[in-house]
């Protein structure tokens, strides 16, 4: 029989601590069979997050801070591994707002968006993109236990393409380590070949500096030394903001998707701008290049949001 638990977290604002909604569910051989769910005391609300998930301030008035129920929730997940869609976001998202709260034994935990970036022919690896590819119904509600159960869905699923029964299988078959939540944090759960190896040059790190000052430098292996084009319009800050925050990164802006592209990141798209279209020509020439075989992604403007280190003061890591 397999059995995970799938997990998700809603947020009030851009900080990692700001847990507003959690949601575990149980689920053995595909079936949800257990849930484990709440709303969390916040405060600081973001307009931005609001209108993603809809949550406010009033409406968590009442509940409990995450560390408050911990014990309890600990005791549901108890062995069992869990798995979320862009794990490193809501393991962050667990340890930060448990704020200092003991974690126990160490979890374990996987990550369904890189187990479908080993297995899946995509481009856009979102969670909308994962579940349409793999004809499971997601609602986009944006809502914990509703993201959490589809991401359970997606893991399932994956299980089944390979006919595998456990997701530690799973894992092993695709050479990915076993993410760790610990008492000092967590510790990702990526391919085992992905070692962090800036590409950026020497001259263009001094470039960045210069241009941001050393002091707001860092390096974020989801961006350092790769070109990210952006397109569409986003919700959360401003196109020169969004470049700012991956300079910071260590990431290289530029404006035309090619085949040196690493990234595209979309936000809203005007559709009298897409002229019938699907899709922006950014988005359409990404998806052409990955057909040919250039290692290219497409990100939403959440799971960008998701990517950015909180070091950087705009986004999340």
């Amino acid at each position: 029989m397999s059995e995970f638990i799938a997990v998700d977290f809603e947020t009030a604002n851009e900080s990692r601590d700001s847990a507003c909604e959690i949601a575990l569910v149980r689920f053995q051989d595909g079936v949800p069979k257990e849930r484990f769910a709440s709303l969390l005391f916040q405060e600081r609300f973001k307009p931005f997050n609001v209108d993603i998930h809809g949550i406010t301030a009033k409406l968590v008035q009442s509940a409990p801070e995450l560390k408050d129920i911990w014990k309890d929730a600990r005791e549901f997940i108890g062995n069992t591994p869990l798995v979320a869609h862009n794990a490193g976001f809501d393991m962050s998202v667990l340890f930060k707002s448990l704020k200092g709260e003991p974690i126990g034994t160490e979890i374990d935990y996987f990550c369904t968006w890189v187990l479908s970036k080993q297995m899946l022919n995509l481009t856009y690896f979102g969670l909308p993109g994962v579940t349409s590819h793999l004809n499971i119904n997601y609602p986009m509600e944006h809502r914990a236990e509703s993201d959490a159960i589809a991401a359970g869905r997606v893991a399932h699923a994956l299980l089944e393409l390979k006919q595998v029964d456990s997701i530690y299988e799973l894992a092993k078959m695709l050479d990915i380590r076993t993410g760790k939540l610990v008492e000092s944090g967590p510790s990702g759960s990526s391919h085992k070949s992905r070692g962090f190896q800036s590409s950026l040059s020497k001259a263009e790190k001094e470039k960045l500096i210069d241009e941001i000052g050393l002091e707001n430098f860092y390096e974020d292996p989801d961006f350092a030394g790769k070109k990210i084009v952006f397109t569409g319009k986003l919700e959360s800050m401003t196109r020169k903001e969004a470049e700012a925050a991956v300079m910071k990164a260590g990431g290289i802006t530029v404006s035309d998707v090619s085949s040196k592209t690493n990234m595209v990141v979309f936000g809203w798209q005007d559709p009298s701008v897409l002229k019938g279209k699907p899709l922006s020509e950014k988005r359409i020439k990404a998806a052409e290049l990955r057909a040919s075989g250039v290692d290219i992604e497409v990100v939403d403007e959440i799971q960008f949001l998701e990517m950015l280190a909180d070091s950087d003061g705009i986004g999340q890591d």
